[in-house]
Formats: C-alpha cells, sequence, structure tokens
C-alpha cells in the first residue's frame, strides 16, 4: 500500500499539477481511513481519478476554494462516479451562481470532517467575494488566494484589491509563522512555503500599505475584467 505524504497527526495533503495554467490539485484527508476530500477538481477528471487510485485514497468529498472554471469545471464529472458532498462557502454561491448535485453551502468558520481529520473553513475574500482557505492542522490550502511570491489576481468580476490586501494581512497575522502553504498554482520556484518565508520574500506580504499593495496588484489592470476564455486543452498534448 502506497505511503502517504503525512503531515501531522494521521492528516495527509498530496499534492500534484494539472492543466495548461499551471493548477495543483489536492487530495487531502485521513490517513488511518485513506479518505479523502478532493480540493478543486478541474481540466481532467481521469487523471484525477488516477491519482487518487495510484496512492490507494478513496475520494469522499469536493472542496472549492471558489469558482473560476480552473478550479470546478470537473466537479459535475466526479459527481457521476462519487456521490460526494460539495462544499463552497454561501457567498461564493452568491456570488457565481455554482450550482451542482450535493452542494453544500458553507459558512465562514464551518470544519468539514474526512474521517478523522478536522479541516477548517478560512473565508479569504479578495480575489472572490467567497474565497476559502482550508486549513488542516499545521498547513493551509489557499486556493488563489496565496501563492508562492504572489498572490491572486483582483482586477477579475468580484475581485477587490482593497479586501485582499485585508485578508492577507489578517491570515499572516491569525496563522502561525511556521503553517505551510499549499497554493492553488504552481507559480513560485517552489511548490510550498510557510507563511514565515513568504512574509520575508513575497512582494505582496511585504507592502506597507493598502495603498502600496493596491498599487502593486493592480498595475496595468483593469477592474472589473472578465475571466479568459477556457482553453483547448487535452492531457499529454
Amino acid at each position: 500500500m502506497p505511503t502517504l505524504p503525512v503531515v501531522t497527526d494521521g492528516a495527509f495533503i498530496h499534492q500534484f499539477e494539472l492543466g495548461p495554467w499551471d493548477n495543483f490539485q489536492y487530495l487531502i484527508g485521513d490517513a488511518g481511513s485513506r479518505e479523502c476530500a478532493v480540493v478543486d477538481p478541474a481540466w481532467d477528471l481521469a487523471t484525477i481519478e488516477r491519482e487518487a487510485a495510484r496512492i490507494d485514497v478513496k475520494i469522499a468529498a469536493v472542496l472549492c476554494t471558489h469558482s473560476h472554471f480552473d478550479h470546478v469545471d470537473q466537479v459535475e464529472a466526479l459527481l457521476k462516479n462519487h456521490d460526494v458532498p460539495v462544499y463552497m462557502l454561501r457567498q461564493e454561491i452568491d456570488f457565481s451562481g455554482f450550482r451542482c448535485e450535493n452542494l453544500r453551502p458553507a459558512s465562514p468558520g464551518d470544519t468539514v470532517a474526512i474521517g478523522k481529520v478536522a479541516i477548517d473553513l478560512l473565508h479569504t475574500p479578495g480575489h472572490t467575494p467567497g474565497s476559502v482557505c482550508y486549513r488542516v492542522q499545521g498547513s493551509v490550502v489557499t486556493g488563489d488566494t496565496l501563492f508562492v511570491d504572489g498572490c491572486g489576481r483582483c482586477d477579475f468580476v468580484g475581485g477587490d484589491p482593497e479586501t485582499m490586501y485585508a485578508t492577507l494581512k489578517r491570515l499572516t497575522e491569525e496563522l502561525p509563522g511556521d503553517t505551510v502553504m499549499y497554493p492553488g498554482h504552481n507559480y513560485g520556484q517552489t511548490p510550498t512555503a510557510s507563511l514565515d518565508a513568504q512574509l520575508q520574500s513575497n512582494p505582496y506580504l511585504r507592502a506597507p500599505t493598502v495603498a502600496d499593495f493596491i498599487k502593486h496588484r493592480m498595475d496595468g489592470k483593469t477592474p472589473g475584467t472578465a475571466l479568459p476564455p477556457k482553453p483547448d486543452w487535452t492531457p499529454g498534448k
């Protein structure tokens, strides 16, 4: 039986890259029961299911960090094969109109149990109004809120740079510095990083004022920009 990447106290986080936009996919859950949640299933369900089979885990839930298609476009396909709950913050559902079978509107501060592992939902608006990070003990899966040496765009419809600045400040002040951040895209020089390390190197976290942050984050950007169309992409091509 394959060994799982245990974080601590029986929880595991398995990270792999998928899609033309360098998305990270995550299987997170309980190493004892080998149950897992898929975070942001996108681009190709067959690849996700093969990865779950390869490490011998059972899909028990879907966790959505936000509603952009490069994070949710395989939810419906997954539900055809796995009758599991899908969690998204109610604020994001209301903003986006996202709908699917088994949708469980969640609230900030809720906890989702996968086996014996508790996953905490942290409301982190800025990229979208209902963006959420998933805290798993000493780690946090950040979606498009925070990247290694970057952060999510705030010019797309629903984005707000002032809100993002407050979110990032709160996130880095309230979580321990040794918390390991697992981002939604592979945009940095490393696939993960501690928050302490990011406070030293991430230019968006080092912005001294909200005005400085907005100037940097919105440079060359137009508020209210529509998402780009989904590219035609096939795994292995």
